[in-house]
């Protein structure tokens, strides 16, 4: 395909995805959503060995999925019958090379760790990238793509999706690969002077660390927070360095799924997606999304449980859009820490968010710190700056205080020091170590 053939698509893809943003009612999602499942299961799915024998049977028929299961289905999911070994090849040598133009069968190949470490390997055509990209525009871009910026990505890995992004609009985009060593990543990003900031919060926050210590000077006037979960300490050093709020993109392997609207709330993207709720905990709003891509064809998205712990807002989003509304997207179930009941037998979960601002309303000075669950009943915590005793005692408290709001016994805590992370690895501030010990009595 030409640069100019590529231009036109990305356009109409733009075109198609700034119409799909004129729902007005759940009704109006629900009616459109329908009609491209209908549209999807009879000439998508129909191609898929895994998904074909189910024919034109319900929605709810189809089997709910996990990554585990995608990655081991992959050979009879994806509809190019690419085997996984050539595409795990392909992946394995872009991120060696660091060169992520290779293809296969003319489909980009690309790899994702994920936050649980567990390896993904999705596929994406050239249309699926066209859409990708003119959708992202669309909903991320207000001012049209005719308006210039300068775009600065910062992220672990390239793909020929971002590329996609630079073609026929006027728009500057560049990546910057956090594989290099971060002195060079901050003397380019200082040279391209971004008007938008890209990237992990963890990643923006050494950024504004950078800016602070003179090392660096750019003004973004927009700054978008993607691939890990936005921690409040991150929030709060970004938005005191560079004076605007902080947006965020909800992107995972299996795709586009949500991102920030004027307002400064996250709404999923039901124009393309059918989300359904698997609730962890109905009392607060805590569920685990399970997604059905509507335009995905070359490795399907169907009926896929996602593994991370979205709080759905109480109240409606003032802006109006019809979409589920998100008051935040705390991590991922590995991440909640399960104690010992108080009483009785079974434990009970302490949610990451939980942790984090009882920590950080503790000690509001912290500069990094992290929460990781090593025993059944241990929590261990590594702070910086290294803290006094008197301030260990805070954290104790407060800890002790939320473990007997939620019933829980109190656990042992144990201070460590702070250990640095390499850029390249994603942030995770609250780990649990062990297995869930006994049942799930949430």
């Amino acid at each position: 395909m030409s640069r100019v053939t590529e231009g036109l698509g990305l356009l109409w893809q733009y075109a198609s995805a700034r119409r799909l943003r004129r729902f007005r009612s759940r009704a109006d999602v629900v009616k459109h959503q329908q009609k491209q499942w209908r549209h999807l299961a009879d000439h998508v799915l129909t191609k898929s060995p895994l998904y074909a024998p189910y024919g034109r049977r319900q929605f709810h028929d189809y089997p709910l999925i996990d990554k585990q299961q995608w990655m081991k289905h992959f050979n009879d999911i994806n509809t190019l019958h690419v085997a996984l070994e050539d595409a795990m090849r392909v992946a394995e040598e872009a991120e060696r090379t660091r060169d992520f133009n290779p293809m296969l069968k003319g489909t980009a190949v690309g790899m994702s760790t994920g936050t649980s470490g567990a390896r993904g390997i999705f596929l994406a055509s050239r249309s699926e990238r066209l859409r990708w990209a003119g959708t992202l525009l669309a909903k991320l871009l207000p001012a049209g793509i005719f308006a210039p910026a300068r775009i600065a990505l910062l992220l672990r890995a390239g793909s020929n999706l971002y590329e996609t992004l630079s073609g026929g609009v006027r728009l500057r985009f560049q990546h910057f690969d956090l594989a290099m060593p971060f002195d060079q990543v901050i003397a380019r990003l200082d040279h391209f002077q971004p008007t938008i900031l890209v990237g992990p919060p963890s990643v923006i926050a050494l950024v504004a660390a950078a800016m602070k210590s003179g090392q660096i000077n750019i003004c973004p006037t927009r700054i978008i927070a993607v691939a890990e979960v936005l921690d409040p300490l991150d929030a709060a050093r970004v938005t005191d360095t560079f004076r605007v709020p902080i947006e965020q993109i909800y992107q995972a392997t299996e795709g586009f799924l949500g991102h920030t609207c004027a307002q400064g709330v996250i709404h999923l993207n039901e124009d393309c997606l059918i989300v359904e709720r698997d609730w962890i905990d109905r009392a607060t709003r805590r569920f685990a999304p399970i997604i059905t891509d509507l335009y995905r064809s070359t490795q399907p998205v169907i009926r896929y449980r996602l593994n991370d712990i979205l709080v759905e807002r109480e109240q409606a989003c003032p802006c109006g859009s019809p979409f589920i509304a998100l008051e935040r997207i705390e991590g991922r179930e590995d991440d909640i820490v399960w104690l010992p009941k108080f009483a009785g037998t079974g434990v009970v979960p302490m949610f990451p968010d939980v942790l984090s601002r009882a920590l950080l309303n503790a000690i509001p000075s912290a500069d990094q710190y992290q929460i990781e669950q090593c025993g059944p009943a241990t929590l261990r915590i590594g702070v910086s700056p290294t803290l006094t005793s008197t301030q260990q005692d805070n954290v104790r408290e407060a800890l002790v205080e939320c473990t007997r709001r939620i019933g829980a016994a109190v656990p042992q805590i144990e201070f460590d020091v702070w250990a640095e992370r390499p850029a390249t690895q994603k942030c995770r501030r609250v780990r649990r170590l062990i297995d869930v010990p006994g049942e799930f009595h949430a």
